[in-house]
């Protein structure tokens, strides 16, 4: 990393310091213990000390210290899966000491409850969160050997779920996917995680291994009121291991169809004191990808191309570390940092991407303490030797003379983007935290925080408008967040949440949350919510300057809006800056743990999409004869391309268009049939309830693709778990069905038919301590809906794929997630796994 990077690191490292000494020094804490009937420890049983946000995950040793407590008397909780809930009151905290609390807990079939973070930013009951959430603990992401946790996805109630490579998955939730989506937010231990030079999720770049996540949560639905921009559909939430509280080795490796190898592997250790913790963390990873031979549109004479120049090999190799110091009175300070380099194939909405040494790496440096959050950190991306497998297959017949790596640099779009971010957060309760004689307003918890964000991209001056300026792209924006929750009568509580945004490329944006929720008793809530959150326009439809991306065919990025002129100089159209795309959710939904063997999520919503962001469209065309019109920046006057002396351009731009609604239901439930037999399910139903586009004009092409539903209407999931089908052996299958949809994405146009899926597993407890043998088999019964067709002979490019209706079933069958990209069959991976 650069000398400027790390000196920012140690000024953000002492003003942490500054923040955290005070802070850790003014409460007491509580530790103890939590064990079975037969006094053996319970390892991730949850420790809650009720009416505040405080609590703590017990070990190995089924120790538990949770920090940050402040003086008074209160009633600690304590609930692990398969135990009954234990409740301990009168527990007294004094400044600066430790309480002290044990726990046995009896046996039950299950305790379904457990807690999240994501949906409020702070440690809550499931039950109790304002939103659709699900959370997928150590255990899951373990068992989801071979293609790291994506896998384990595939379960989670609400989210559309794309396998588009062996490797490779894609995301969505509540409709309008696209082929270059970022409707989901991704988190990663705090961080933004995002690509700034195009405003996609991190993904599979992650520089943390799956042996070093804790959980994975996915809150389904308008985020932006806590996390700000591009949480329009969602948030992704990765949690990386704590050094000291999971310490040891671990480590996973794994093989399986199509070449497919991973090693990863993970040690953790804290010094004697329990002061200082360290981990690393790495992985190894590569596969032989599945082969397809999209067609692109002809250059000159030559006929619809076939895709050329594709490497299917795909590998990763990631690593990730962090040094922790914990506090002796709580809180702790961690710097932590890792990086990944990646090589594969990527999905555009014109395209293909080769993916040639793409690396990100993250470094960061935080305190969190149970009142107070700070943190610091950047992100690089760097796109390496990348390049368009659409524009290589079209130069190639261009220029055929010149060498395949001329050619390879003629179509690629480098880039590097850091995103530089900070953020301060803190929480409290208002009154007496729940002890005895407390008013309603004792119990009001309050989270606030402040977030700052710079982003710094280049395109090496190119492709961006760095060509044009000569310097990086700079855009930063502010933002500030608060939510609180109070008790009302009758068991009802009311949330509410507003966070404001200021950007320098659009206007600000407001984005409230509000909720009702009513527990009539412990782990039933009803509740009714309110969101209304904004995808913000990328880089790329504000920055994009591209004269002769083709011959008289250029792009440009809408920052500033645009004048379209005819010959004699009048203005005939104008076009405003580009603005983000909101959201306004309200919901209906229901949670609720019955007679501890059932546990139900149901949530019914109408959304509301107004000022969708176009795909490219074009705006002007100098090539027209006496109808021939050019297009200027509403801010400076000037022809585009004319800074450059390009010559006049067929102008392509983004804009804001269209307005829709839709409505739909998410469910899940699971039922333990015995302590050992678990039956779950999801159901996702959607529907399109309006769409308005204009009728006329030259936006009718661009909101039929901007307002694409480009989602399954209907899909869902049944899956039975069993944790001992004999003797230390346990097993499981998955049955998913999705139906078929028309997608709408750039040059991916076409019927995508529907399938149904049967997925296997089987674990089994190996004679060494800790290891364990796992088998995992995707895609090993198949069902298809339809047929999709490439484009016949002669046809320009790949939008004209046709659907044919026509059921067929068998093993080994094959099917398609995505236009496009390949067909994908049965997928065998088996590993053994050491450590937790």
């Amino acid at each position: 990393m650069s000398n400027t990077f790390l000196s920012s690191m140690r000024r953000a490292t002492v003003l942490l310091l500054a923040v955290a000494l005070p802070a850790a020094s003014q409460s007491g804490r509580i530790t103890g213990r939590v064990t079975d009937a037969a006094n053996q420890p319970l390892v991730s049983a949850q420790v809650l000390v009720v009416g505040t946000a405080l609590g703590a995950e017990t070990n190995a040793d089924g120790k538990f210290t949770v920090t940050g407590v402040a003086a008074g008397t209160y009633a600690v909780r304590a609930q692990h899966i398969g135990h009954k809930v234990a409740l301990k009151s009168g527990v007294t905290v004094a400044a600066g000491q430790a309480a002290t609390v044990e726990f046995q807990l009896d046996a039950t079939p299950v305790t379904l409850g457990g807690v999240v973070i994501s949906a409020s930013r702070r440690v809550e009951k499931i039950t109790d969160a304002p939103a659709t959430v699900s959370r997928l603990d150590a255990l899951a992401l373990a068992n989801s050997i071979g293609n790291g946790f994506a896998p384990a996805l595939k379960e989670v109630k609400g989210l559309d779920f794309l396998q588009v490579g062996i490797t490779a998955v894609a995301v969505n939730a509540r409709g309008f996917n696209s082929s270059f989506n970022n409707r989901m937010l991704q988190m990663e231990d705090g961080r933004i995680g995002v690509l700034p030079e195009n405003g996609l999720p991190v993904g599979g770049f992650s520089p943390i291994p799956k042996v070093d996540l804790g959980a994975v949560e996915v809150l389904v639905g308008p985020g932006s009121a806590l996390y700000g921009p591009d949480a329009s559909n969602g948030v992704i939430t990765l949690q990386a291991k704590d050094a000291k509280q999971h310490q040891g080795f671990s480590g996973e490796f794994s093989t399986g169809s199509r070449s497919f190898v991973d090693l990863q592997a993970r040690y953790a250790r804290a010094t004697r004191s329990g002061k200082w913790a360290y981990k690393i963390s790495g992985e190894i990873q590569s596969a032989e990808d599945y082969h397809s031979s999209p067609v692109y549109p002809a250059v000159g004479t030559s006929g619809p191309l076939t895709e050329k120049g594709t490497d299917y090999r795909t590998d990763v190799k990631r690593g990730y570390g962090a040094v922790t110091y914990h506090f002796a009175q709580g809180g702790r300070l961690e710097v932590a940092g890792g990086a990944s380099v990646s090589n594969g194939i990527g999905q555009t909405n014109v395209g293909r991407n080769q993916l040639v040494d793409w690396g990100y790496r993250v470094g960061q440096v935080k305190f969190t303490s149970p009142r107070w959050f700070a943190q610091a950190y950047q992100s690089q991306s760097l796109s390496g030797g990348t390049y368009q497998l659409n524009g290589y297959t079209q130069n190639r017949v261009r220029y055929p003379t010149i060498s395949d790596d001329s050619v390879k640099r003629l179509s690629d779009f480098p880039a590097k983007g850091i995103l530089n971010a900070a953020e301060v957060q803190n929480n409290f309760s208002i009154g007496m935290l729940g002890k005895t004689g407390a008013s309603a307003i004792d119990n009001t918890h309050v989270i606030w925080g402040i977030q700052y964000r710079n982003d710094n991209v280049t395109s090496k001056r190119q492709w961006l408008s760095d060509r044009l300026t000569g310097e990086n792209i700079t855009a930063s924006q502010l933002g500030g967040y608060l939510q609180f929750e109070a008790p009302l009568p009758g068991d009802v509580r009311l949330v509410g949440a507003g966070r404001y945004d200021k950007h320098e490329n659009y206007d600000p944006q407001f984005s409230p949350k509000a909720a009702l929720l009513w527990t009539p008793v412990q782990d039933q809530t009803v509740r009714v919510t309110y969101n209304r959150a904004f995808k913000s326009p990328t880089l790329l439809q504000t920055n994009f300057y591209f004269p002769n991306f083709s011959p008289f065919v250029g792009i440009f990025g809408n920052k500033d809006g645009f004048q379209v002129k005819n010959a004699a100089g009048a203005v005939v159209a104008a076009y405003d800056p580009i603005q983000p795309e909101t959201n306004t959710t309200y919901e209906l939904g229901y949670k609720g743990v019955v007679k501890d063997r059932l546990y139900i999520d149901i949530a019914a919503y109408k959304a509301t999409y107004d000022n969708f962001l176009s795909p490219l469209i074009i705006i002007a065309n100098p090539l027209l004869g006496a109808a021939a019109t050019n297009a200027y920046n509403a801010a400076t006057g000037k022809m585009v391309g004319s800074e450059v002396n390009a010559g006049p351009q067929v102008a392509l731009t983004y804009v804001n268009v269209g307005k829709a609604k839709i409505s739909g239901v998410d469910a899940g439930a699971r039922l333990y049939i015995t302590p050992q037999l678990t039956l779950s399910s999801n159901i996702s139903i959607l529907k399109v309830d309006t769409i308005e586009t204009p009728s006329s004009g030259s936006l009718v092409t661009a909101a039929t693709e901007a307002t694409a539903f480009n989602s399954p209407t209907l899909k869902w999931t049944v899956g039975l778990d069993d944790a001992q089908l004999v003797g230390h052996v346990s097993g499981g299958l998955m049955l998913r069905t999705v139906n078929e949809y028309f997608f709408r994405s750039g040059v991916n146009v076409g019927r995508l038919p529907g399938f149904t899926t049967l997925d296997l597993n089987v674990g089994a407890d190996l004679p060494w301590q800790g290891t364990r043998l796992m088998v995992r088999v995707q895609n090993l019964y198949t069902c298809t809906t339809g047929t999709t067709t490439p484009p016949a002979a002669g046809v320009s490019g790949t939008r004209t794929a046709t659907f044919g209706k026509e059921r067929a079933c068998g093993f080994g069958r094959q099917h398609q997630e995505m236009l496009n990209m390949p067909l994908i069959g049965p997928m065998v991976f088996a590993g053994v796994r050491y450590g937790k």
